[in-house]
């Protein structure tokens, strides 16, 4: 039976050109999956600009998110030399750089991550579980997070982690369990990008993981030895410590996201929030 497509009027986010894409009806079929997320790549709708667009299980538009990374050109002889090979230009060409974002916090904050993968693809879930495991801190290494679905019949899909990361190997993101935007994960591969080394690129990235991670053991410090404590003086006390300016909220919540995931929520549970608190009481 041929596959049957909706056709989607896209405006790019930046420069507003137009074009309509066909996206398979399938992706549509699923209602668990709410909202999906669909990367549309540089020249599929403008020559100059990459982006998300999110579209609910009705196929309607509901809004875009902007890509500002860029990826250089693979020349032909890089490509067949990467040929069989996992690395991170390749998994971008697969997954889209939104995939690998989204695969690199299921990782990093222990996040299940379901691959529903087509007949080209040619990786299994152990390679991709180790790539995963090459940026992270050893501590934290080892835990398959990264799981195969051989079906690619979206109808049939059955998965019972209700805060799984769910994409396919055709750019399409299924279901995020996060909400946050992922700044953290683009910052961290834009720079990681501007090396050539296959193997540099992710030891940079575990690098900047690994600030992250010494971040979230000061904290966990300073909450095994104290009840409770407001945001606003531990934000203060991480800040100093590693003589920082004032750590964004947004860098914060990763801490506690951290923690949470693969530590413990009740530590996070000792972090008060000051407005949080007043506004309880009005």
């Amino acid at each position: 039976m041929p596959e049957s497509f909706k056709v989607l009027e896209v405006v790019c986010p930046t420069c507003g050109k137009a074009k309509s894409i066909n996206v398979p009806e399938a992706i549509f079929s699923q209602k668990k999956f709410g909202t999906v997320k669909i990367q549309i790549p540089i020249n599929a709708v403008c020559p100059e600009h990459q982006f998300i667009v999110f579209v609910d299980t009705k196929g309607i538009i509901r809004g875009y998110e902007k890509i500002d990374i860029l990826m250089g050109a693979i020349s032909p002889e890089v490509d067949r030399e990467a040929a069989g090979r996992v690395n991170l230009r390749n998994l971008i060409q697969i997954f889209g750089i939104y995939g690998i974002f989204s695969l690199i916090h299921g990782k990093i904050f222990n996040y299940p991550s379901y691959v529903i993968k087509d007949e080209n693809f040619q990786y299994d879930e152990a390679l991709l579980n180790s790539v995963g495991d090459n940026i992270l801190p050893e501590t934290y290494r080892e835990s398959k997070t990264i799981h195969i679905i051989e079906n690619p019949d979206i109808n049939k899909i059955k998965i019972k982690d209700r805060d799984a990361l769910i994409l396919d190997t055709s750019q399409h993101i299924f279901q995020t369990p996060w909400t946050i935007k992922l700044k953290f994960e683009e910052q961290i591969i834009k720079r990681a990008l501007d090396i050539i080394d296959e193997e540099q690129q992710l030891k940079l990235l575990q690098q900047d993981i690994s600030k992250l991670i010494n971040e979230v053991h000061y904290t966990v410090s300073i909450l095994e030895e104290i009840d409770q404590i407001y945001e606003d003086e531990l934000i203060v006390r991480i800040s100093k410590k590693f003589g920082r300016k004032k750590i964004s909220n947004y860098h914060f919540n990763l801490i506690k996201e951290f923690i949470r995931r693969n530590i413990s929520r009740k530590l996070v549970s000792k972090i008060k929030n000051r407005v949080g608190e007043f506004l309880s009481v009005i």
